[in-house]
């Protein structure tokens, strides 16, 4: 499974804002559903965008999260930049 992986610390307070160079389909994950995810197996994911160049997630508790940019069998590769910024901040 090939795929860009990103991991954050971010909260309610904070936004994750993932661009990317082309289409994909990009999910937030906590760390548990990350693991299942890595594994194949079945996982939930806390919010998810499918084909997509700019999407934002909103964590819904403070911890450790993990951005998942998948081309989902498309041939083309993809390039991504993930930040965190306050929540108070204009998109």
């Amino acid at each position: 499974m090939n795929y860009l992986h990103y991991k954050v610390n971010a909260g309610p307070t904070k936004i994750i804002k993932v661009s990317l160079s082309d289409n994909a389909n990009v999910r937030l994950l906590d760390t548990l559903n990350y693991y299942k995810y890595r594994l194949g197996k079945s996982y939930n994911s806390s919010s998810e965008h499918t084909d997509k160049i700019a999407c934002t997630f909103t964590p819904p508790h403070k911890g450790e999260w993990h951005v998942i940019v998948d081309l989902a069998g498309q041939g083309s590769e993809v390039r991504a930049f993930v930040e965190v910024v306050d929540g108070a901040q204009k998109l």
